[in-house]
């Protein structure tokens, strides 16, 4: 009797390291789609460009609106470390094995120049300044309006 409960629990625990590694290699899809989305220097360079544009031709007085956004560096994809030998987790997905994939940190805004309507005008100057270093947390030294045609 105590052979066919040993038996029993045996093919239990299999079992159940059998869904563990398919819920393993489900998230381990996920995480590798993600970083095959992950956006790249000029495409995140763009997309901040053409919302903070977009957000500017909101504003009144500014009916035409041109900026250009300098980043740091390009995005960093953080993978899971052992904290003591510093070696990176990885798991086995069926093609060898693979990092951890945790998160990715995006690149920090350098500065921010804008060609603008009005951009001469001192009130608009500030207003504009403000509401950038609120959208992208930089200071206003890093901030530089002109005005256009």
């Amino acid at each position: 009797m105590k052979l066919k409960n040993k038996k029993i629990i045996i093919i239990i625990a299999l079992a159940a390291i059998g869904i563990i590694l398919i819920f393993a290699g489900n998230q381990f899809q996920n995480e590798q789609k993600k970083q095959a989305e992950s956006i790249d220097y000029k495409s995140y360079t763009k997309e901040l460009e053409k919302k903070l544009e977009d957000f500017l031709l909101s504003i009144e007085g500014i009916n035409k609106a041109n900026v250009i956004i300098t980043l740091d560096n390009a995005s960093e994809q953080v993978y899971a470390q052992n904290q003591t030998t510093y070696d990176f987790l990885t798991i086995n997905s069926g093609n060898g094995e693979s990092p951890v994939y945790i998160t990715e940190i995006y690149p920090m805004v350098r500065g921010v120049a804008i060609a603008c309507t009005n951009g001469n005008n001192d009130d608009v100057k500030v207003m504009v300044t403000k509401l950038i270093t609120a959208y992208l947390g930089i200071s206003s030294n890093r901030i530089e309006i002109v005005g256009i045609k």
